[in-house]
């Protein structure tokens, strides 16, 4: 399993990745499918506290 800060520098990854592709306009399922993956890595991250 990932330790907390792991799970915190992937998190902050996913944020700008789905920050750049709000941005850029990119397929509006890319950007949910992003959103996806980060709610499953902050909800990982609640499960560590």
């Amino acid at each position: 399993m990932n330790t907390k800060e792991e799970l915190e520098i992937h998190i902050e990854q996913l944020r700008s990745k789905m920050y750049d592709a709000s941005e850029s306009k990119l397929n509006q399922d890319k950007v949910i499918k992003i959103s996806q993956e980060l709610d499953l890595y902050l909800n990982k991250l609640k499960e560590t506290e």
